[in-house]
């Protein structure tokens, strides 16, 4: 049986893949090949010469320094924003223009020095990258074995050379461009190399090959927040990925849990009361609606959950989701579940109380120029407070469904912490 992990490309973001490296890492993850397309060859590659801390290094300090020669513009694809840097872009394009693409000098000393080749060509661990030839286009699939020594470096580098922003690569009298013109996310390659499972490690979403999702053999990762430009080097940037793939990493391990936002793992009777609940208010909805339609509501979390199926926890998972994004919480932290109901609770402690004030008087008008956690408030103080509802539950659950589902889940959390059975 042999299990293969298959990285993307995507410049920059090559830390999400470094951050789920050190999550198989620590769980001891066994495999036997390793693809990858762009940077995730590279991430590949060092992979498969067991330089892991060499790997984690080298994510944990790169700088747009390490890549280009005299670093490269701050530019954004806001038009105003490119008007205000106007100096920069025209400076940049002559240069590009001169030297048919950006000074990747430190790129290249970079893989110089991480490559080692005896390592790679005698470890146990198969390793194979595409990258596509130029001007055919035509795709190359190939494995350390048929790569002769002195050009592995050269195919590394053809595989990342992301023409036109990077030059064309050219060695053996052919022309190389980045592999993620054909095939950023090489499964095919792995499953030619003979893997029996694959672990994918996708950098975006849609994913690049969804024919592969679902399938009993293939376990197909990708990120569930967006992940910082291909360009974008700053430490912020390169850190916040190094924390986001290390929790996707730690939840393909079974050792994190959630879905957008991550928790450590917990038991609460909140799974399946969430669950039954939501069920209750779907069939309330098509009653009050005298609709049979698929639910609104249904499909928001089917959305939430970028349209995979739902298990019944999953649905508690995504109503956190919701509740993180109306506070505004930070997506890249690891949260623990009592004390994240903690923090809740005090951030909705004055709708908690009885003499709140609510001077809606049925008006919904009002209700909807609210922000979301205004809305979602209201409703909670009229769920525990019903005699205060001037606007009517049937009007509430069928207007702000989304807002109500979360409401419930707070009050049913409310007085779950109040009666010591979370």
């Amino acid at each position: 049986m042999k299990k293969a992990i298959v990285f993307a490309g995507g410049g920059a973001k090559g830390a999400y893949e470094a951050g789920f490296i050190k999550a198989i890492h620590e769980a001891q993850m066994d495999y036997q090949i390793v693809t990858g397309t762009s940077i995730g060859a590279l991430n590949a590659c060092l992979l498969a010469q067991k330089d892991i801390d060499v790997l984690l290094h080298l994510w944990e300090n790169i700088e747009e320094k390490d890549v280009f020669e005299g670093g490269l513009p701050d530019l954004s694809f806001d038009f105003d924003h490119m008007l205000d840097q106007s100096h920069l872009v025209i400076s940049f394009f002559k240069n590009y223009m001169k030297e048919k693409g950006a000074d990747i000098t430190p790129l290249k000393h970079l893989i110089r020095q991480l490559l080692n080749e005896d390592k790679l060509l005698q470890s146990s661990i198969d390793f194979g990258l595409c990258t596509v030839q130029f001007p055919s286009l035509k795709p190359l699939y190939i494995t350390k074995e048929e790569m002769p020594r002195q050009h592995i470096y050269d195919y590394l580098l053809a595989s990342a050379s992301c023409f036109p922003l990077f030059p064309i690569h050219r060695f053996q009298d052919q022309a190389y461009i980045d592999g993620g013109y054909y095939d950023n996310v090489p499964i095919d390659l792995a499953l030619a190399m003979g893997a029996d499972e694959v672990l994918v490690i996708d950098m975006s979403y849609p994913v690049k090959h969804s024919h592969y999702l679902h399938r009993p053999h293939i376990h197909y990762t990708y990120p569930t927040v967006e992940l910082s430009g291909f360009m974008d080097f700053s430490k912020e940037s390169i850190q916040r990925s190094l924390r986001l793939g290390y929790q996707q990493g730690q939840k393909a391990m079974n050792k994190y849990v959630g879905h957008k936002y991550t928790f450590l793992p917990f038991q609460t009777v909140l799974f399946e009361k969430t669950y039954q609940n939501i069920l209750l208010t779907e069939r309330y909805i098509r009653q009050y609606t005298k609709s049979s339609s698929q639910d609104h509501l249904y499909q928001q979390f089917l959305e939430a959950h970028f349209q995979e199926p739902l298990q019944k926890e999953d649905y508690l998972y995504i109503l956190l989701d919701w509740i993180c994004e109306i506070l505004g919480r930070d997506e890249s932290y690891v949260y623990q579940f009592d004390i994240f109901v903690h923090d809740l609770l005090q951030d909705f402690q004055e709708y908690l109380q009885k003499d709140f004030s609510v001077l809606l008087n049925g008006d919904l008008h009002i209700l909807k120029h609210m922000n979301n956690k205004g809305i979602v408030g209201i409703i909670l103080h009229f769920l525990l407070y019903p005699e205060h509802d001037k606007i009517g539950n049937e009007r509430l659950m069928t207007l702000f469904d989304k807002q109500y589902v979360i409401a419930q889940l707070i009050k049913m959390i409310y007085i779950e912490e109040k009666q010591g059975s979370l």
